[in-house]
C-alpha cells in the first residue's frame, strides 16, 4: 500500500513539471522598420536581417510598418511582447529626434525600449534634380541666394532626420528652401529624381548608383573625409560647409526583454557585423560600420542616452518642431 501511494505521488508530481522551455528562437524573428521599403533604412536593415537569421538559424521578417516619420512602427515594437520575437532595425529619427520634435508621441524612447546593437551611421548626400544649374556645394548655394525660398526639398517627414539635416545646411549657409515632406527617404529621392523637387539629402549609398548613372547629382557628403566608396563626391567641409550629421542606426526590442535574449542577440550582432561579406555589403550601401567607443551593451546603454540629449539640445537651440 505504501509503495502505491509513493508511486502515485511520484507521477502526480510529475505531471506539474512545466516542460522544457525551447531555446530562444525557436520559430521567426520579426524585424520592424519604420520606414517605407526601399528606403535607405529598409536596405541595410535587409543586410542585417539575411545575416542574422543564418547566425540565429530562423528566418528574421523585415515588416515595414511605416508612417509618422517612424512613429508607427517604433510605437508597434515599444507595445510587443518583450520576448525577442518583435526587434527593431531604426535609426536616430526615431528614437534620438522625434520626442523632442513631435509634442505628443506614443512611446518613451529611453524608457520603452533596450539596445541591442549599434551597426554604425550612414553618410548624407545633398542630392539634386540634373537640371540643377549646380555642380557644388558653392555654385548650389549661390544659386539658392538668388531664388530665396524657390527651389524646394523634400524629406521624408515634418521634423524627420532628413528635414533636420537640411535645416541645419540652410542655417549653415544662409540659404532658405521650402520643405515637402514625404512618407520615406525612398519616395522622397524618388520625387527629387523625377523632379518633383529640386534637391534631398538622403543616405549617399541610396543616391550613389543613381548619380553614376546620371539621374541626379551628389554636390556633397557630410563625413569629415571622403568615404572610400566614392572618392569622386566632395565633402561638404573641403567645399566651405564644415558640418556632419550623421545618424545612428542599429537594433532594439521592447524594455522588459529578457537579459538573455538581449545578450544573445548582441553577441550574434557582434558576429555578422566582423563578417567580412557583411561589411562589404554594407559598405556598398554607403554605412559606415560601428564607431562611437561602444564595445558592451552597458556603453550602448549610456551611448543611447548621450545621443538623445545631444539631440535634443540642437533641436531645441534650432527652434524645430512638428504639429502632431
Amino acid at each position: 500500500m505504501n509503495l502505491l501511494q509513493i508511486a502515485a505521488s511520484a507521477m502526480a508530481a510529475l505531471a506539474f513539471v512545466a516542460p522544457a522551455r525551447a531555446e530562444y528562437p525557436d520559430h521567426p524573428v520579426k524585424m520592424v522598420v519604420a520606414w517605407p521599403a526601399g528606403g535607405g533604412t529598409d536596405s541595410v536593415a535587409r543586410i542585417i536581417a539575411k545575416h542574422l537569421s543564418d547566425r540565429l538559424h530562423q528566418q528574421v521578417i523585415v515588416d515595414n510598418r511605416s508612417g509618422a516619420s517612424g512613429q508607427v512602427g517604433t510605437e508597434y515594437v515599444a507595445r510587443a511582447a518583450p520576448d525577442g520575437y518583435t526587434i527593431q532595425y531604426t535609426v536616430a529619427d526615431s528614437h534620438s529626434i522625434n520626442p523632442h520634435v513631435f509634442p505628443h508621441v506614443r512611446y518613451d524612447a529611453l524608457k520603452d525600449f533596450r539596445p541591442v546593437a549599434l551597426v554604425g551611421s550612414m553618410p548624407n548626400a545633398l542630392v539634386v534634380n540634373p537640371k540643377i544649374a549646380a555642380n557644388n556645394i558653392p555654385e548650389f548655394v549661390k544659386l539658392a541666394k538668388a531664388n530665396p525660398g524657390k527651389l524646394t526639398y523634400s524629406t521624408w517627414g515634418v521634423g524627420s532626420g532628413g528635414h533636420i539635416r537640411t535645416e541645419a545646411f540652410c542655417d549653415a549657409t544662409g540659404i532658405s528652401m521650402l520643405h515637402v515632406p514625404y512618407q520615406g527617404s525612398g519616395p522622397a529621392f524618388q520625387a527629387a529624381i523625377a523632379g518633383q523637387v529640386d534637391v534631398t539629402m538622403v543616405p549617399l549609398g541610396l543616391a550613389l548608383a543613381n548619380a553614376r548613372a546620371g539621374k541626379v547629382k551628389i554636390l556633397g557628403v557630410d563625413t569629415t573625409q571622403r568615404v572610400a566608396d566614392a572618392p569622386e563626391v566632395p565633402t561638404f567641409t573641403e567645399q566651405g560647409v564644415p558640418l556632419t550629421l550623421a545618424f545612428w542606426q542599429g537594433i532594439l526590442v521592447p524594455a522588459k526583454t529578457p537579459d538573455a535574449v538581449v545578450e544573445r542577440l548582441n553577441r550574434e550582432m557582434k558576429t555578422v557585423l566582423a563578417d567580412p561579406e557583411t561589411r562589404a555589403e554594407l559598405t556598398r550601401v554607403g554605412v559606415t560600420i560601428g564607431g562611437a567607443g561602444v564595445s558592451s551593451i552597458q556603453d550602448l546603454d549610456t551611448y543611447m542616452k548621450n545621443e538623445y540629449e545631444r539631440w535634443g539640445r540642437v533641436i531645441k537651440a534650432a527652434n524645430i518642431h512638428a504639429e502632431q
